[in-house]
């Protein structure tokens, strides 16, 4: 990071701990904790917000949320949160489907409607003072919500707000293996890194050993987690296969 004093400021209480167990398994620490752990009154709003946007009730399922994040962050040229959010979207959705959609839209294997989602998406990383009501049309004609274009739009926002969080700050990207694990944290945790004991016990367990556990989250959610409601028409969400 950039900001060496807040990177090296001690850590304290539950994060304190947090992190001495993450070093002790080898575990990389990312960088971003750093900022979160900074000016606590701000950032425990950020986290609980972000957790709303990524975790709430949407018409858009999570892996779909997360997948928009990666691709945001591609095209906004933040490796970091594209690297991490990719991971994070292989937990709930076919690796390979990501890597597609991460490394040629148009060629991947995404429906039409979905295809025009991820279109606007990107039209909002690189000219979003561009987007017109066209576009907007364009996605309610593939199926889309108003609901459910707020959402891909708020994701987006958020996701424009970290990429300049992490890119301004020098946070660095990190080793595969690393953003492997940090997905499986964030699916696992959520995004309210608080480290507060309840969810200091997942952590503390080790390496997410309990596979049992983790495999009935993502069922959990792949069926139960922001289902679109009875009166809205969106377009058959992604599944992990």
């Amino acid at each position: 990071m950039f900001l060496k004093e807040i990177e090296t400021r001690p850590a304290e209480g539950m994060t304190s701990i947090a992190f001495k167990k993450l070093r002790d398994d080898g575990e990389a620490i990312p960088e971003i904790l750093h900022l979160f752990r900074f000016k606590r009154g701000s950032t425990n709003h950020l986290v609980r917000f972000t957790e709303a946007v990524m975790h709430g009730p949407s018409p858009l399922s999570p892996g779909l949320r997360e997948l928009i994040g990666a691709y945001f962050s591609r095209r906004n040229q933040c490796s970091f949160c594209s690297d991490a959010h990719a991971a994070a979207a292989r937990e709930f959705l076919e690796e390979n489907l990501v890597d597609e959609v991460l490394n040629d839209l148009e060629t991947s294997r995404l429906d039409e409607a979905h295809k025009a989602l991820f279109r606007y998406v990107g039209k909002l990383a690189d000219h979003p003072e561009r987007v017109v009501a066209s576009d907007i049309l364009t996605l309610k004609e593939a199926g889309w919500s108003e609901e459910a274009i707020y959402d891909t739009l708020t994701v987006a926002s958020v996701f424009k707000f970290y990429n300049t969080w992490n890119n301004g700050s020098g946070v660095q990207t990190m080793k595969s293996s690393d953003y492997l694990y940090s997905g499986k944290v964030l699916n696992t945790l959520g995004y309210c890194m608080d480290f507060k004991l309840t969810r200091l016990i997942k952590l503390l367990a080790g390496r997410f050993s309990a596979v049992a556990d983790i495999f009935i989250l993502k069922k959990r959610r792949k069926y139960s987690a922001a289902r679109p409601s009875a009166d809205q028409k969106s377009p058959k969400q992604l599944e992990s296969t």
